[in-house]
């Protein structure tokens, strides 16, 4: 019996992927023009986070010689970090939901399923996301990538005091598919923008509108 439903929340839950990589290319933009920089960063770190890859990016942009003498990574790190979550927060905020997102987060918490979010988005941010589109009370906990996909849910699973049977991680990227695999539970790929992971799963979905029926049928298979 499935108890516990764990969101991915970039491309699962909000079509902000494309947003996110977009707002990179802004930030650096007054000094990078052609996005040189940038686009090398995410050819050699396409999984780092926001901090990792404006650290980069700053770095690229010193040994460039593309900001102004004595710069330091550090501080144009934190400055370009700063200035990607305001325009994310702003973009991300009134994006387009997935499909059925809103509908299907009611109805699950009104069936009794504790949901979750498990993210590659640091926690505050994430939280700040989430309450800006008045979805914040849906969840009992809102975990980012403070920690890994598989150790956030291991966190879920002793906080509620379940099995991994008993959860179900839906995302749409292959860190999501990972996550589920390394913890043992199952695993629902989002066909919307990375295809590679929805190869891999058993179940796949277009957008959320099916997933109450889907966990029904898991119910039923688990019964």
């Amino acid at each position: 019996m499935i108890k516990c439903v764990v969101f991915d929340f970039d491309g699962t839950l909000v079509d902000s992927n494309e947003i996110k990589r977009e707002t990179f290319f802004a930030i650096a933009h007054p000094w990078d023009p052609s996005g040189m920089v940038v686009a090398e960063v995410f050819e050699r770190w396409p999984a780092a986070d926001r901090y990792k890859k404006t650290h980069k990016i700053a770095e690229g942009l010193i040994s460039r010689s593309l900001l102004p003498k004595d710069s330091s990574v550090n501080q144009w790190a934190a400055r370009l970090a700063s200035e990607y979550t305001t325009q994310c927060e702003s973009a991300i905020a009134s994006c387009a939901e997935i499909p059925g997102a809103s509908q299907s987060l009611s109805e699950l918490a009104d069936n009794g399923y504790l949901l979750f979010v498990n993210s590659a988005t640091p926690g505050e941010p994430l939280r700040q996301l989430l309450k800006l589109r008045n979805w914040d009370h849906f969840f009992k906990a809102i975990y980012g990538s403070e920690a890994s996909k598989a150790d956030n849910l291991r966190t879920i699973a002793l906080k509620t005091g379940t099995i991994p049977a008993e959860i179900v991680h839906i995302g749409d990227q292959d860190d999501d598919l990972q996550g589920a695999k390394q913890f043992g539970c199952h695993f629902v790929a989002m066909a919307v923008d990375n295809m590679s992971s929805a190869e891999k799963s058993l179940f796949v979905i277009q957008d959320l509108s099916t997933l109450p029926e889907l966990l029904k049928k898991l119910n039923q298979e688990g019964s």
